[in-house]
């Protein structure tokens, strides 16, 4: 089955299949439930051996002592 054929099937733009195909999109846990439905998987098999080593970095994390700053400061 083409990208083209499969997100057509799950009700998605191709663009966006190829970007989570790639490993750079971020697809909802909707979107993941469909694709299976589409290639006659559980979901769960999607996402079997992975682990959060296979996640890609945090954008911004705090440090323990910023996350404190930051809510002590919303605080007040």
């Amino acid at each position: 089955m083409s990208q083209m054929e499969l997100a057509y099937l799950a009700g998605m733009n191709v663009a966006n299949y190829g970007k989570i195909e790639r490993g750079i999109g971020n697809p909802t846990l909707d979107t993941l439930v469909r694709l299976a439905g589409v290639m006659g998987l559980d979901a769960g098999a999607l996402l079997t051996g992975l682990g959060l080593g296979d996640l890609p970095p945090i954008k911004s994390s705090y440090t323990v002592q910023e996350f404190l700053r930051e809510k002590e400061r919303a605080s007040r």
